[in-house]
């Protein structure tokens, strides 16, 4: 079957046509650089083990995936562990965690952990939980729980803080406590 010829009219609307896309895909590669709200992460690492020293405690975050970003460092399922020289021990596991290396803050979400002290440990739970490094003080909110098993005792409330210089644990709002008394002869 011989090829037919096309109209020059049809074959000016296809080439106006095919310059028309063209100077569209041209204008918009050349206008890439004006996009400003991808995030894209300085550098992406799978399976990491971070140790640091930070105010003379030793600081290990484990991830299974974090993006560092602008001195932020963000991770999935992010474990932290704060050991200092008098014994003091915390450990909290989260589904995910900010590290601030400026300010060596950390923001953990969904945070389960525990508290070890010389005289006791607390267990937690938390909706989020913040470190601040300056004072040394962990605050947690969207609903908190503290276990203190050696006391029988249970806290919860909205939110509450742990000073981790002083041993301290408070809840800020309303909360409840449940313990109960070992009836056991002795």
């Amino acid at each position: 079957m011989p090829a037919k010829k096309l109209p020059q009219k049809t074959l000016y609307l296809l080439a106006a046509l095919i310059a028309a896309a063209g100077a569209y895909f041209l204008w918009r590669d050349l206008h890439l650089s004006s996009i400003e709200n991808v995030p894209i992460p300085d550098v992406v690492v799978e399976n990491i083990e971070l140790e640091r020293k930070i105010d003379g405690k030793k600081w290990k975050l484990l991830s299974p995936r974090v993006e560092h970003k602008d001195n932020m460092v963000y991770g999935d399922s992010m474990d932290v562990t704060i050991s200092d020289p008098a014994g003091k021990e915390t450990q909290i596991y989260a589904a995910k965690g900010v590290f601030s290396r400026h300010t060596n803050d950390v923001t953990l979400r969904d945070a389960v952990g525990t508290m070890k002290e010389a005289d006791g440990a607390y267990d937690l739970e938390s909706g989020v939980a913040k470190y601040d490094s300056k004072s040394g003080i962990w605050y947690f909110s969207d609903g908190v729980t503290f276990k203190l098993a050696e006391n029988n005792m249970v806290i919860r409330g909205k939110s509450g803080y742990y000073d981790s210089d002083k041993g301290v644990c408070r809840m800020t709002e309303r909360g409840t406590i449940t313990w109960s008394i070992n009836t056991e002869k002795r």
